[in-house]
């Protein structure tokens, strides 16, 4: 550059910046950008999605898991370790602390959503980096499982608790409280997934259900193997295999009887059997759910031993995805509970030796000890110190444990005997635990992908259905529009009347009518009656009633799949 080039070359940078800063100091202030779903850097698509829970692990748990693993096996490392790539932020719509049924639907559409609704839009936002609603409050929006089914993957569910507790009916189911689980059991059974595996038998029985329908027959009439026992799940060799092994939820793994029910992994590994037949592929949602109700419980080694239950069916998946090649695995908790600690007031400087001692002392969990005790009508400190000795491996009982057990063995309260069972045992092993709820911590994030490209860094919990949604190529906005359509004005527009019949309360009926057609839909069935002709809708009736005091008979609370108005 010549001198002659030089002066008119400062003039002109120093005019740019002049225009530039006066531009820049005339410009008002951005507002601080919302929350943005992250990128994910490279290629997601896979065929097949494991997304595995463990519900209530927060990071004291996996660590008293490691130790107690460490305490029977010398081994503490667990298999998902080597896929840690992030935290959970798993608040919902309107608090800090979640529970299961909104974390589940958060994972499972994308929407946080309010106290105890499944997969429906919460009442009201009041959290931040929450994004607005896209329709009315407590209105259904898909999930990524119903996604998958209609999109030709095959799709499945494998608990420990009953299987239409709160976070499997997060996936398929949808209503406004978790608590109505027959009614959620009803929708289950109708969602045409491939395999479905864990507790639950009284929601399919007749004679218990209120509604007096018998949902087992309805699943062999639907084309699936119902089975009730380990032995016939394992030699089960059906495309489509429901099973229930308890009336209510499953054992604890360390109470388990390996004989009548099986453990998580070997589930895992049926289901994965199952759905590996389908070649467009699959999801797959697993829960270890008692590692929450041990931690509710205050209760350590039911805790940690679910835990590592929960890392054999990782074990499971892992295997099948290596050797598959085209499947990624996610493990999210939902979130946190008990706010445990390891170390306490009572042992302060925690050592392996003693840490140990405790551990090998235990041959059963609380739960099970305070079952023992009521069960044979202990009503004395003395024998009822027998059987947690037997169980637990101390007997050594202060003087106010000992009043206290006197009075919790009068009482013959078993939640209140389990909970002081459970911190007797936590003060020998150095655990220590806040309370009994759940608590709002971020939690871990833990992922494997053939090609590692993996949600990373901190993230939602509705970041999961993103990143599900885009590893099996689903668009959750469309399948919505497509499967809830609000039956009022839905049917309005094609001319037809729509009136509730609720003759009988327990299975109301939506009737549209148009012309010489009648058009009957049984809420929470995926069937409808069109003139005397059965007709299969492809997504199920979904009435959310009651919401704000509205009632049943509103059709203005029903949502109808796209398929339902074109029949008319």
């Amino acid at each position: 550059m010549d001198s002659m080039e030089t002066p008119h070359l400062r003039r002109m940078v120093l005019l740019l910046v002049l225009v530039a800063f006066a531009a820049g100091a005339a410009a008002p202030q951005s507002a601080p950008s919302a929350y943005a779903p992250p990128h994910w850097p490279g290629r997601v698509r896979v065929d097949n999605v494991i997304l595995m829970i463990p519900d209530g692990m927060g990071t004291a748990a996996q660590t008293l898991a490691r130790w107690y693993k460490y305490a029977r096996t010398g081994s503490n490392h667990l298999v998902m370790d080597g896929w840690a790539c992030g935290l959970i932020r798993t608040y919902w719509a309107t608090g800090l602390i979640t529970d299961s049924a909104p974390a589940a639907s958060a994972m499972a559409t994308g929407f946080k959503s309010s106290a105890g609704g499944v997969s429906v839009l919460p009442a009201k936002i009041t959290m931040p980096d929450v994004p607005p609603l896209p329709d009315g409050a407590s209105t259904p929006v898909a999930t990524v499982l119903e996604a998958a089914r209609r999109k030709g993957l095959g799709t499945g569910i494998v608990v420990t608790c009953e299987f239409p507790h709160a976070t499997p009916a997060g996936f398929a189911c949808h209503y406004t409280t978790r608590t109505q689980m027959n009614l959620l059991a009803e929708q289950m059974v109708y969602q045409d997934m491939d395999v479905v595996l864990g507790g639950g038998r009284n929601y399919l029985d007749p004679a218990i259900r209120p509604d007096k329908e018998d949902l087992a027959q309805v699943l062999r009439d639907r084309g699936y193997l119902y089975v009730t026992g380990r032995s016939a799940m394992l030699a089960a060799k059906a495309g489509r295999l429901w099973g229930a092994f308890a009336a209510a939820g499953l054992e604890r793994d360390l109470d388990r009887d390996p004989a009548r029910e099986p453990s998580l992994a070997e589930m895992t590994r049926k289901a994965l059997d199952v759905l590996s037949r389908r070649r467009k592929g699959f999801f797959l949602m697993v829960e270890g759910s008692e590692i929450d109700w041990a931690e509710h419980a205050n209760d350590p080694v039911g805790c940690a031993s679910d835990v590592l239950a929960f890392d054999e069916a990782v074990r499971a998946a892992y295997e099948f995805a290596q050797k598959d090649g085209r499947t990624a695995i996610l493990v999210c908790p939902d979130h946190s509970t008990g706010g445990m600690s390891i170390g306490n007031a009572e042992i302060g400087d925690l050592t392996m030796d003693q840490f140990d001692a405790v551990v090998r002392a235990v041959k059963a969990t609380p739960t099970r000890t305070a079952r023992e005790i009521l069960d044979a009508g202990l009503a004395a400190a003395e024998p009822a110190q027998a059987v947690i000795r037997t169980n637990l491996g101390f007997d050594d009982l202060k003087k106010d444990e000992r009043a206290q057990l006197e009075d919790l063995l009068q009482r013959k309260d078993f939640k209140k005997l389990e909970l002081f069972l459970s911190r007797a045992l936590s003060a020998r092993l150095g655990v220590g635990w806040v309370y009994t709820g759940h608590s709002g911590e971020d939690v871990p994030l833990w992922a494997f992908h053939p090609r590692k490209v993996r949600p990373e860094g901190v993230v939602q919990n509705t970041d999961i259905a993103r990143y599900v949604a885009s590893a099996l190529d689903l668009d959750l906005a469309a399948e919505t529009k497509a499967l809830f359509v609000p039956a009022g004005t839905g049917f309005a527009a094609v001319g037809a009347a729509v009136t509730v019949d609720t003759a009988d309360p327990q299975n109301p009926v939506l009737v549209a009518k148009k012309g010489a057609k009648t058009l009957r839909l049984p809420v929470n069935k995926c069937v409808a009656d069109l003139d005397g002709r059965r007709v299969e809708l492809g997504g199920i009736v979904v009435c959310t009633a009651p919401v704000a005091g509205k009632p049943l008979a509103d059709p203005g609370l029903w949502f109808v799949p796209r398929r339902a108005i074109g029949l008319l």
